[in-house]
């Protein structure tokens, strides 16, 4: 099941671009959150406020900041090469083709290739 979850959340970036989805620091935790690991780790309460969660019933202990998925900041990195992976799997989830299609979608993206993205 952990790959059907990084094909949904590949397959999220490619079509919406930089996000967490498809950054490096970033660990889900099922296919709609996850950590951002690009950061130190937080108090519990700190680790769940961007996900709107106030007054859970368990304790969350200390650990990375939780997001969603969609979330956007300025420590977003991806420098993976897509181009490793199956011909067939990245035309499932949207990937560029080619290294001139991944130089094109960066730059529709407002991000250099590989690069960051200004908060």
């Amino acid at each position: 099941m952990a790959g059907d979850r990084q094909e949904l959340l590949d397959s999220f970036y490619h079509q919406h671009g930089p996000c967490c989805a498809g950054c490096d620091w970033w660990r889900s935790l099922n296919s709609m959150a996850g950590e951002c690991h690009a950061g130190p780790m937080v108090a519990g309460v700190d680790r769940t406020a961007p996900l709107n969660i106030h007054g859970a019933s368990r304790a969350i202990g200390a650990g990375h900041v939780m997001t969603l998925r969609e979330h956007v900041c300025g420590a977003f990195k991806d420098e993976f090469d897509w181009a490793s992976l199956p011909l067939g799997y990245r035309r499932r989830i949207g990937a560029p083709l080619t290294e001139k299609g991944r130089i094109a979608l960066a730059t529709t993206q407002g991000r250099e290739t590989g690069g960051g993205v200004d908060g």
